[in-house]
């Protein structure tokens, strides 16, 4: 039995909501003045998280949004 389909549809959006998830913690662990985590760390988890966001739309849409500025 397969859950996870190898190509299509499916796999895109599942894929590119697992990356989502991963940038919303990332986000999440961005917090004021935080004991824990250094600024500099925190921009950081930032940066990834829209990276991530970014990656996760192109995904979704098959490549076909999204890409200016890339070579196809």
């Amino acid at each position: 039995m397969k859950l996870i389909p190898h190509s299509g549809f499916m796999r895109r959006k599942l894929e590119a909501w697992l990356i989502r998830r991963a940038a919303g913690i990332l986000i999440g662990r961005n917090v004021a003045r935080s004991s824990v985590v250094s600024r500099r760390d925190n921009k950081a988890m930032w940066g990834m998280a829209e990276r991530l966001d970014s990656i996760a739309r192109r995904i979704s849409s098959n490549y076909t949004k999204g890409m200016e500025g890339y070579d196809k």
